[in-house]
């Protein structure tokens, strides 16, 4: 891999949006009753339903992201439970976007609630920028309705997306490349995007437990401690330096769903299996990938699990992955399921080349038209009859990576 080079940066070039609590405001903006009132979004309204997001109400009374409902209320017994609504959430998304790009372009969207502008040479000074991020929270405001975003400015991605988290909510930070590292050395290894516990943990064992530490180091020590060249670079960012990452490609597609209580049998998580595995093989080709193993992860209401693999002859025929997860699925033990996923992997790009037999053509070009149809009656039109019973199980989710492609029907663009 080729050595990072890193180009000379202005103080300022990165503006990076940041939505506040975003589905749980976009919950209170639909519902005025819902101002300063706790509110928490969970896919199913269930006591075993995941808080997916909190509003900042409910994390000043120790509601957290990733508890249970039950939990949520037991902090908190009047919190409002919200039943998320992604279709809703991607709508107010894009007029986000169309708002934000009435003051300035948007450079890159990272996620559904993130995405970032680049500065041109005469947006740069200060006050272009103090002007700008007024005016882009004011465009939101006035085009969307009473919903915030957190704004930071670096000289690059990783430094404005940090500087975007320092203020919540509707917050707005400045971090001038000529004032690094004062600004960052009082936060912790995992304020800063991309050092998760993991990358903590290998930073631990190279004798890195702070930020200053951590700057304190030269680019072959954070390549060691990396175990990659992913270190240099990191050296580069956190001095400002605007670098693409390595380069890789796509290794996993899959998705995963938790049963509604009554849904929890063991025909009925079968059928959500299938449906799964036909949303995750639909989006696959519409990559350009085909896969080499699928993997099946089955949790039960009692707390155990089961996790099996198979490899799978380099195809993106959904009836072909579904004949093996058919045998993957007979060989588990039956039982209350509480959630199933399935994950296609070891993703390779697809052979462009016709291929040499005439039933291999015939299926690529029904795979093909399957989806088109698909995309032109929505999802589902056309379908294997095995998951029949649960073809309207397992919507889109609320997508916590890039959006997902409009064109796809019932695509949350999910990487489990």
């Amino acid at each position: 891999m080729p050595k990072p080079v890193a180009k000379p940066q202005p103080d300022l070039r990165i503006l990076f949006v940041d939505m506040n609590a975003f589905f749980a405001s976009v919950e209170k903006m639909d519902d005025p009753d819902l101002h300063d009132r706790p509110v928490v979004v969970t896919p199913i309204d269930a006591p075993t339903g995941c808080c997916i997001a909190c509003s900042y109400e409910a994390r000043a009374q120790g509601v957290r992201t990733g508890c249970m409902v039950r939990e949520a209320k037991k902090l908190i017994p009047d919190v409002v439970v919200a039943r998320a609504r992604p279709d809703r959430y991607l709508q107010v998304h894009h007029q986000i976007l169309d708002a934000v790009d009435t003051v300035i372009p948007v450079s890159e969207v990272m996620s559904i609630d993130e995405f970032w502008c680049e500065l041109m040479l005469n947006e740069r000074p200060r006050a272009a920028v103090d002007r700008i991020a007024a005016s882009i929270k004011a465009a939101i405001w006035s085009r969307v309705g009473r919903i915030t975003c957190s704004i930071g400015v670096a000289s690059n991605t990783l430094l404005a997306k940090v500087a975007a988290g320092m203020n919540k909510p509707d917050g707005y930070t400045v971090i001038p490349r000529s004032t690094l590292p004062t600004p960052l050395l009082d936060l912790g290894l995992t304020d800063l995007p991309g050092i998760s516990k993991g990358i903590k943990r290998r930073l631990r064992t190279a004798g890195i437990l702070t930020v200053p530490e951590l700057f304190a180091r030269t680019p072959n020590e954070l390549r060691d401690a990396w175990g990659s060249v992913l270190g240099v670079y990191w050296w580069h960012w956190l001095r400002g330096d605007e670098l693409p990452g390595p380069k890789g490609h796509r290794r996993t597609v899959g998705h995963q769903h938790v049963l509604a209580p009554d849904q929890r049998s063991w025909p009925n998580a079968r059928g959500v299996a299938l449906r799964l595995l036909a949303k995750a093989t639909q989006r696959m080709r519409s990559l350009d990938y085909v896969a080499t193993r699928l993997s099946l992860d089955i949790r039960y209401r009692d707390g155990s699990s089961m996790f099996d693999w198979s490899p799978a002859p380099r195809t993106n025929d959904t009836a072909d992955l579904n004949s093996i997860l058919g045998v993957m699925w007979s060989q588990a033990q039956p039982g209350t399921v509480l959630q199933v996923g399935v994950r296609l992997e070891g993703l390779e790009p697809i052979d462009t080349q016709i291929p040499l037999f005439e039933h291999e053509r015939q299926r690529r070009d029904l795979m093909r038209a399957i989806d088109e149809i698909n995309q032109r009656g929505g999802a589902d039109t056309i379908y294997l009859g095995s998951m029949h019973d649960q073809r309207r199980t397992a919507p889109r989710r609320i997508p916590f990576g890039k959006p997902p492609d409009p064109s796809l029907p019932d695509d949350d663009g999910s990487q489990w």
